[in-house]
Formats: C-alpha cells, sequence, structure tokens
C-alpha cells in the first residue's frame, strides 16, 4: 500500500513539471501569421530559378 502512494505522488510531481514546462514553451513561442513579410519573418529567397516541375532536366 506505501509503494503505491508514493508512486502515485512521484507521478504526479512528474506531470506537474511536464506540464509547466509545455506551458513555459508555447508562452514564449511565436506564431508567424500567413502573409505577414515583416523583417525579422522574412524568409530567405531560393536562388535557384524556379521552373515547371516537369521541364527539369535529369543529369547524370
Amino acid at each position: 500500500m506505501k509503494k503505491s502512494k508514493v508512486f502515485l505522488l512521484i507521478a504526479i510531481i512528474f506531470m506537474l513539471i511536464v506540464f509547466y514546462v509545455v506551458y513555459d514553451m508555447s508562452t514564449k513561442t511565436k506564431f508567424r501569421k500567413f502573409g505577414d513579410e515583416t523583417e525579422e519573418n522574412k524568409s530567405v529567397e531560393d536562388s535557384v530559378e524556379q521552373k515547371d516541375p516537369m521541364e527539369v532536366e535529369i543529369r547524370r
């Protein structure tokens, strides 16, 4: 009986720590809005010229 109470106590403490870490990470995460073109959110342009995928030449 005592072993099950100790296990239950450890499980509850572990779950509280996990929930705290998940909450802390979620409050510090910023999601970029679609179409938001601020300087810090601009993605790097691909230097490869965009081509039709059907016209890509495979070189061996």
